[in-house]
């Protein structure tokens, strides 16, 4: 992972130290920013790329991909191929997009997916496309979505980049298919939990990030480490995610506060919560099968977490992975890069959206 194009790499820090100690400074536009500045230009040309997608000779799928692949996405992704790729001049601009765009269509992919498996009428604010469409045209775009990802790798001629495609999709529907359940032993349920979001979020960053240094690269030791990267990035930024679903406004998430612990889906913040509280009711009624409680049940569920320890617990937790995963690149030389992807694990535990 060389690193040629000097930057201000104190700005790209953005205060690490503040942001990682457990606290929860709202993430700011000049934050997102920061991180991304370095491949502003990368990122515009994945951007193209990915709109592109949707043109298709058949009208019908252009529409549901159009739906799909609309503005509102993190590009997160991407973003981790682009950095970790970042100053290696035997790279071209063109292979590094294209490995991004591949990593972010077969994340879309999965999503679309999620929402059939779900039943999802929204994502990110807007309808899925399984509710303006159909679950099976949903299915069909995904698969297609999957497809295009396969080629654009394929294209690129690695077959260890290939593989590493691979093994990712097989982690995210080994996540998809663990069900982590109440019972009486919650440290199990906890391991069940974790290595749920290990397959389902953070295989798919540690694939982004890997790749990218693979790219055109025989650095093994930057390829492992830029994996293990991404998996604790991955690991901080679900727990986060859970954390909003208690926190966040309706507007910021795009569905209803507690949507999670609606479904019945039991997150780190409920789990912890439901440990130092073993005589609740209300929480547990959620996760025990109770779906539908009605809304006045979900609201003093959600208040009930929000107001106990959980929270700050679980911030800790997303703390102490983004560390991690800053040490992780403490084995790459200093570069604007290495800063960038320092200052991304100081965004993902501080962001509010």
């Amino acid at each position: 992972m060389a690193m040629a194009i000097k930057t201000e790499a104190g700005a790209l820090a953005m205060d690490r130290g503040a942001r990682l100690d457990g606290s929860a400074r709202p993430a700011s536009v000049m934050d997102r920013v920061g991180f991304q500045a370095l491949i502003a230009n990368d990122l515009a040309a994945v951007e193209r790329a990915i709109s592109g997608t949707a043109d298709v000779p058949v009208k019908l799928l252009s529409r549901t991909l159009q739906v799909v692949l609309g503005p509102g996405g993190k590009r997160l992704r991407p973003t981790l191929v682009l950095l970790a790729s970042h100053g290696n001049s035997r790279a071209s601009l063109q292979r590094r997009v294209d490995l991004a765009v591949a990593a972010e269509l077969l994340h879309t992919a999965t999503l679309v997916h999620d929402d059939v498996i779900d039943l999802a009428e929204s994502r990110r604010g807007s309808p899925t496309v399984n509710h303006v469409f159909t679950n099976a045209l949903a299915v069909l775009t995904g698969d297609y979505l999957f497809g295009q990802s396969g080629a654009l790798v394929a294209g690129l001629g690695s077959p260890a980049i290939m593989r590493v495609f691979s093994w990712a999709v097989m982690e995210v529907v080994q996540g998809e298919m663990l069900r982590p359940s109440i019972g009486p032993d919650l440290d199990a349920t906890e391991r069940d939990y974790l290595a749920k979001i290990r397959g389902k979020t953070a295989a798919l960053l540690a694939m982004a990030c890997e790749t990218g240094a693979m790219l055109d690269s025989e650095d093994g030791e930057a390829r492992r480490a830029c994996h293990e990267y991404g998996m604790s990035l991955g690991m901080a930024f679900q727990i986060v995610d859970d954390i909003l679903d208690f926190t966040a406004t309706e507007a910021e998430l795009g569905k209803p506060v507690g949507h999670d612990l609606e479904q019945g889906t039991i997150t780190l913040p409920s789990l912890l919560y439901l440990r130092a509280h073993p005589g609740d009711t209300i929480v547990r009624a959620h996760l025990t099968g109770g779906v539908g409680l009605g809304e006045g049940a979900t609201r003093e569920a959600v208040d009930a977490v929000r107001a106990s320890g959980a929270i700050d617990q679980c911030r800790v937790r997303a703390s102490e992975y983004a560390r991690e995963a800053i040490g992780h690149l403490s084995v790459l030389p200093p570069s604007p890069s290495r800063d960038a992807l320092e200052a991304l694990a100081s965004f993902v535990i501080s962001r509010h959206d």
